[in-house]
This record gives C-alpha cells, structure tokens and sequence, in this order.
C-alpha cells in the first residue's frame, strides 16, 4: 500500500487506533494531518511519530459542526488540499441505561456521530477533487447489540449505517467506508476490564472467548484501515468490515453438546 504523496487527516490521532494509524500513513509516504483536543496532546503526539515535514498539527474538538469545519480547514490549509479523510474521533462510555442522563447521551452522540458527518461533509470539496476517500472507525457494536452500552451501540450502529448511505450518495467520486473492531488493546479499550473486580481474569477470559484466542492490537485496525484507504480497495465502497477476530461470525460452542451421526 503506497500513500506516496497523498493527504491525510485522521481526527483523534494523539493515541490508540489513530496514532497508530497515522505513523502507518506516514512510513508509507502520506503527509498527514494530526489532530486532538489540545495543542499540547498533539505536539506530544507528533514527537518521534514520523518526519516532521509530513505531518501539521490540527488541534481542536471534533464535537461540534464549527469546530469540524475549522479542523479540516486547517488541515486542507497546512496539507494543500486532502486525499483521505479518517473520521476516527470518538469516545466509550460503559453505562447503562438507567446511568445515562441527557448530557451524556449529547456528548456521545457529539462526538461519535455528529463529528463523524461534520468533518465529512466539511471535507466533501477536497475529496471529490481527488477523488478520494473516508474511512470511519465503526464498533462491532454498530453490527449486534451489547448490554451495558446501549449509548455506545447506537451511535456506531449510525455509524455504519451513515457509511452506507454516504456511499451511495457520493459514489463514484468519493469512496466510504468503515471498520468495525472489537474491544482493542488501548487505554480506552481496558476500560471494560478495568471497572471489574480482577481487571487481570477478565482479560484473561476476553481472551479465552475470542476465536483468535487474543485481543486486537491497534496495528489490526490501522492495517485494515489502510487497505481500505488504499488504491488496492479502489472497488470497494459502502464496506462495513469487522475487525474482530471472528467475533461476528457467531457464537463458539462445544460440538460434543450435540452428539454426532
């Protein structure tokens, strides 16, 4: 995958899933945009990522339609123009319903969906230009339904959802698609093991339960995201792909339970 030249701006690229994202444009030739909520997130960010003449700073908070409009203006003005838009800003709040009051359910939806319609449609000019693309950071919680953060479920099921509708609607210009991960080996990912009793036996049996008999790791996800970025998936639009390690392909079970012929 050759991003020789291209302009990229991942949004929430000062750790996890984007930070890693971004070095993998960078190594393969991108010049790209980084952004996060503070000035100082994003200057910290940068230190050692990739060569510092790829890459413009973009600080600001994704949450609101002016301020997508100013992160991609900045970034259009610092990278000249834009190939490729990662919308992957978002938080995980694990409430249930009963826990989650009306500023909580804004704020999640602020920055998981709003953001992710904002930044693109503020960014549609420079796309359709370059016919380029946008990759979102989707959940497999935007696929199936998880007890506990209903919130969460329901932004990412819009997620995927708007990938599909923006595909459509911007086809053949502009390329849309999403990745759908599992939980991921990230501060915001150890959340839902941190808040139980034994964080430890909880990872453990997270593990256990996967297919893949692991938890993701951030370069899973930025990898998918990168061919779905890429020349190599010029084809492919409207995609909801999971990274998940098999997760959504059901349920394992013991074949002993149902005796044999």
């Amino acid at each position: 995958m050759n991003f020789e030249g291209k302009a990229v701006l991942i949004t929430g690229s000062t750790r996890g899933i984007g930070k890693v994202t971004a070095r993998g444009f960078l190594e393969r030739g991108a010049r790209v945009a980084i952004n996060g909520r503070t000035e100082e997130s994003v200057a910290a960010a940068m230190a050692g990522l990739g060569p510092a003449e790829r890459m413009v700073a973009v600080p600001g908070s994704v949450d609101t339609a002016a301020g997508c409009e100013s992160v991609v203006g900045r970034a259009l003005q610092g990278l000249g123009g834009l190939d490729i838009l990662v919308n992957n800003a978002g938080i995980y709040p694990i409430k249930s319903i009963e826990e989650t009051d009306e500023a909580l359910w804004d704020s999640t939806m602020d920055l998981n969906l709003k953001g992710t319609f904002f930044c693109s449609r503020a960014a549609l000019p420079a796309l359709r230009a370059a016919r380029g693309n946008i990759v979102n950071d989707a959940s497999i919680a935007g696929l199936m339904g998880f007890g506990g953060v209903t919130l969460y479920c329901a932004t990412k099921g819009g997620m995927v959802n708007l990938t599909r509708a923006m595909a459509l609607e911007l086809a053949p210009d502009v390329r849309v698609n999403c990745v759908c991960p599992t939980t991921v080996d990230t501060e915001m990912g150890r959340q839902e093991f941190d808040i139980t009793d034994d964080p430890a036996a909880a990872f453990a049996a997270f593990e256990a339960a996967s297919p893949m008999k692991r938890i993701a790791q951030s370069e899973d996800v930025a990898d998918a995201m990168l061919f779905l970025a890429s020349e190599e998936a010029r084809y492919l639009t409207g995609v909801a792909l999971p990274v998940d390690g098999g997760k959504a392909a059901g349920q394992l079970s013991d074949v002993s339970a149902f005796g044999t012929n």
